[in-house]
């Protein structure tokens, strides 16, 4: 019952920060709008997959090092410009056609995982401690771990970009597409600057 209960802790927790507004549903949402839901689903795989990369690096190396949270603040000062270079390219985008490529490929995906400050913190000080609880608890509790965790956080990212496709048509007769566009592109800036602003105030 324990293990039950835990597991089903972990698996809301990934619902909780699939629901999270951060840049990676910011780029999920740009995808809809950009492709349509089928080619945003590419982006949900990319990030899923860049998440368990990087989370499976951190509960096998990175923990045990226990370093210290100045480091990620620093990988989040950076991300953030990132973030920044980032929305300067969806803000120029002004229409949906065929030229509008893929924008979120997998190398970007993975650099922004990389760089995201919050996400390892969040792994480091939220994850890693109830993952390493399950796995006393039950054999194989690291993997039971990531795929409740991860099932999650695909279900519900999976869900809100269904959800905000459904306004896709109704966009795009208005010609409104430029505007949303622009929106995505001031919260991936919003979330730099908050990204910089946290990083600034723990140095200080």
């Amino acid at each position: 019952m324990k293990v039950v209960s835990q597991i089903i802790e972990i698996f809301l927790l990934g619902l909780i920060g699939g629901a999270v507004p951060g840049p990676m549903l910011a780029a999920v949402f740009t995808e809809v709008l950009n492709g349509g839901f089928k080619k945003s689903l590419r982006v949900i795989f990319r990030a899923l997959v860049a998440e368990i990369i990087v989370a499976t690096l951190i509960l096998l190396i990175i923990y045990s090092l226990k370093i210290p949270e100045l480091y990620f603040q620093i990988i989040s000062f950076a991300g953030s410009l990132y973030l920044i270079y980032l929305a300067t390219k969806i803000w120029k985008i002004t229409k949906v056609d065929n030229e509008n490529k893929e924008f979120f490929t997998f190398n970007k995906i993975m650099v922004l995982t990389l760089l995201n400050g919050g996400f390892w913190i969040f792994w480091l000080t939220v994850c890693v401690p109830r993952a390493f609880t399950l796995n006393e608890t039950v054999y194989g509790g690291l993997i039971i771990f990531m795929i409740a965790m991860e099932l999650g956080w695909l279900i519900m990212t999976s869900t809100l970009g269904f959800i905000f496709s459904r306004f896709r048509p109704l966009l795009l007769k208005r010609n409104l597409v430029s505007i949303v566009f622009k929106f995505f592109a001031l919260m991936l800036v919003f979330f730099a600057l908050e990204s910089i602003i946290k990083s600034i105030l723990f140095i200080l």
